[in-house]
Formats: structure tokens, sequence, C-alpha cells
């Protein structure tokens, strides 16, 4: 059993996490009266079986539940290796056609709620985002929200083909709007963090989508638009964001236009 299995760090009354690596994943434990669950289950079956032995050693209730956020490996891998529980996740998780080991017992479209006893997890699908499964979880009463990969504080927030730069703001809104200046946001990667990070974040990558909505109202080439303007984030995080944004607007008819060369100078938009 690895030790980063055994570092839990307590959060609240009745939440935990201990972090994994090679990855770095927040793991959670939120234990209530009857019951704990765990959210997110770690990288393979082997740190997922470690991952849950140190669970039910901390908790004084059977582990019963695990959450999956997301469909990324590093935070769904280990679900292979955890039995005895049941395991949710949103329905899209079964898109990817997942070996047996990896299929959750309980999916869900919208919402979703699990009772332990003293405390209720809520999960909640607000749309797409970082992926097409993300799920937020509440725990009422705790006043800790846990986001997956939707919130990162150890670098940049992460993207690829399934993400939505469009609506993950929105996304984020859902558990903004649910928050307080007490809230304590648990992101996928990082240590946990405030509401005024979490803003800060939601803002940055809102503005990944308008600005490359506007360069391409200007006639700016994908090309061109790394060195516009003072982005948010690193080169190699904007070169997969900014692509996600230009085509899903040339999706909808929207490209930037050649701009032609005039006599005399100028260029006129074509």
């Amino acid at each position: 059993m690895s030790d980063s299995a055994h570092a839990w760090r307590q959060l609240t009354p009745r939440t935990w996490i201990t972090t994994v690596e090679p990855h770095g994943v927040n793991v959670a434990l939120v234990i209530g009266d009857d019951s704990a669950a765990l959210i997110d289950a770690g990288n393979d079956a082997a740190q997922g079986s470690a991952l849950l032995a140190s669970a039910r050693q901390l908790s004084a209730v059977p582990v019963e539940h695990v959450v999956i956020t997301h469909h990324h490996d590093d935070h769904w891998g280990g679900l292979a290796g955890m039995s005895g529980v049941a395991s949710h996740g949103h329905a899209s998780l079964l898109d990817r056609e997942p070996p047996a080991a990896l299929v959750p017992s309980e999916t869900f479209h919208l919402a979703s709620a699990i009772d332990l006893g003293g405390v209720l997890l809520e999960l909640l699908h607000l749309g797409e985002a970082h992926t097409r499964s993300d799920l937020t979880v509440f725990a009422t009463g705790e006043n800790v929200i846990f986001l997956g990969d939707l919130l990162e504080s150890s670098g940049d927030p992460q993207f690829d083909e399934t993400s939505s730069v469009q609506n993950w703001p929105t996304v984020l809104d859902g558990a903004l709007g649910v928050s307080n200046d007490h809230t304590l946001f648990v992101p996928g990667h990082g240590e946990p963090v405030d509401r005024d990070f979490a803003f800060r974040q939601r803002a940055e990558i809102s503005m990944i989508y308008s600005t490359a909505e506007m360069f391409i109202q200007q006639g700016i080439k994908i090309e061109d638009a790394y060195d516009k303007t003072e982005w948010p984030f690193s080169r190699e995080t904007l070169e997969t964001a900014l692509p996600l944004v230009y085509d899903a607007l040339a999706a909808k008819g929207i490209a930037p236009r050649t701009q032609l060369p005039l006599l005399g100078g100028g260029s006129l938009q074509g």
C-alpha cells in the first residue's frame, strides 16, 4: 500500500483528502453517521485498492460508495481495484465503452444524491466543460464543493478534445452560485481554494473563449492569435484550448475572413 494513500488530511469535521501520484490527484473521503464515500478512485487497480483499504482504516463506518468525477484515467482507473462499494458517475462514462471493472454501478444524467447519514452528497452534472462527464459534488452541511478537474490550483486547467471552453464557465457558475465566502473548493489537482480563486479561474477560462471569438471576428487566424494578447495560461495549454474554440466557432460557420490587400496600403476583408 502506498504511503500517499495513508496521508489523509482533514478539511472539515466530515471531510478528508489525500493526494495520489504520479499525477497529483486529490481523492476525498466524506464520512457520515452511517456510511462513507470516496470521491475519485486514483489511477489504476492497485492504487484504487490501496485507497479503499486506507479509507476503511480511517472511517469508523463502512466505506460504501465511490464517486467518479469524470472519465480521465487518473481519476477513474482505480475503480477497477475497489470491491464492495457502489460506484456513481455520469451516464456519458458509458459512451466510452469501458471495461467491466470500470463501469459504475449507478449512473445518472442530471442529478443524484447519496445519504451518508448526517451529511448528504449532492451529485450534479451541469453540462459539458472539462469533459462531457464532469460532476460537481456538494457535501451539504460541510460547505465543501468537490469539483474534480473543473478547477485546478496546481497549474493551468487542462483541455482535451472533449472539453467545451464555451460552457465551462457556466458550469463553474453553478457551483459559485451556491457558495459563500467560507466555502472550500477542492480541485482535482492542487490545494483546496476559496471562492475568490474559483471566480478568477472561471474568468480566465471565459477570457479564452471571448478573446478567441473577438480575434476571429477581426480576421485573426489561429496561428497568429497566440501572440496577440497576454493570455492567462501557458502556450502549451493554449495550443490545446484555442483550436477547440476556433473549431467550435467554425462549426457554426464563424471563421476568420481573409484580409485582401488594398492598393495604396490597408486591407479589405473578404
